[in-house]
């Protein structure tokens, strides 16, 4: 009788252990994360939000795919990619990772914007290729054919002369040139070029394109100045896109004059701190 017992556990141990084998290896590819840069600089409350657990960030901690990052009202943090491309975000906000790989020399990137402001400064692929980077906001598309701009997401506010709309997606650039599309038809965006900024309300087109810092459109800049937390705090417009901003006299990336109407978006004006 207890030799059949010793055999009965022993059967028994085994039957568990290769259970438990079998879970690690189906859990394991499920479980793991995919390492994608790490924070160069964090000041405020700068949260990671990692498969149901909250972490506080900080310099130097990684950033996995998968992962949602969230700033307080006075949060600000940059976060370096492996492929050197820089992400800033603003305070209140809000984005997800959820994209980065780097195949054949060639990065693809996906960010979601799901509130506030995000900069992005999108290195080049090795070999010079343009990177395959895109910012997804609940209502817009915007796909980088440029290097430096910056993502605005707002709602739950009505701006001046947009009918009842409530939700925004603002995008200004400062260098290269930015796809900017309606999520309701990806495939009909408007290139804004350097020195720009347009606005996609709602579920709409994209607004006519006008000067940086004339259309009221929502950027980094005016975040940091007044918030954008709730309400869409920044929004200065009176009017939609680019209704009463007046034409740039020379090209903006080379006028002085244009260039200070802008903010600065050269060299020495809208970069990366």
């Amino acid at each position: 009788m207890r030799r059949n017992r010793n055999h009965y556990s022993a059967v028994l141990s085994a039957e568990l252990l290769l259970i438990s084998a079998l879970v690690l290896v189906v859990s394991g590819p499920a479980l793991a994360q995919t390492a994608a840069g790490s924070f160069s600089s964090v000041s405020g409350q700068v949260q990671i939000q990692r498969t149901g657990a909250t972490i506080g960030a900080a310099s130097g901690v990684g950033v996995d795919v998968g992962d949602r990052i969230v700033t307080g009202a006075s949060g600000h943090a940059v976060i370096v990619l492996n492929d050197q491309s820089r992400l800033e975000l603003g305070p209140a906000s809000s984005i997800t990772l959820d994209e980065f790989t780097i195949t054949g020399g060639t990065t693809s990137t996906r960010v979601g914007l799901v509130s506030g402001v995000l900069r992005s400064l999108v290195n080049a692929s090795s070999g010079g290729a343009p990177a395959n980077y895109q910012v997804h906001t609940p209502n817009a598309v915007a796909a980088v054919r440029g290097t430096r701009f910056d993502t605005a997401y707002t709602e739950n506010t009505i701006r001046p002369g947009y009918k009842g709309c409530d939700r925004y997606t603002d995008v200004s650039v400062y260098q290269g040139t930015v796809n900017l599309a309606s999520l309701a038809a990806p495939n009909a965006g408007q290139n804004i070029g350097a020195g720009y900024e347009a606005t996609v309300p709602c579920n709409q087109s994209p607004t006519t394109a006008g000067p940086l810092s004339m259309t009221g459109a929502v950027s980094l800049d005016s975040a940091n100045a007044g918030g954008t937390g709730g309400g869409g705090v920044g929004f200065t417009g009176t009017s939609p896109g680019s209704s009463g901003a007046p034409a740039p006299a020379c090209p903006p990336v080379v006028c002085f004059a244009c260039t200070i109407a802008g903010g600065g978006h050269g060299g020495g004006g809208l970069g990366a701190r």
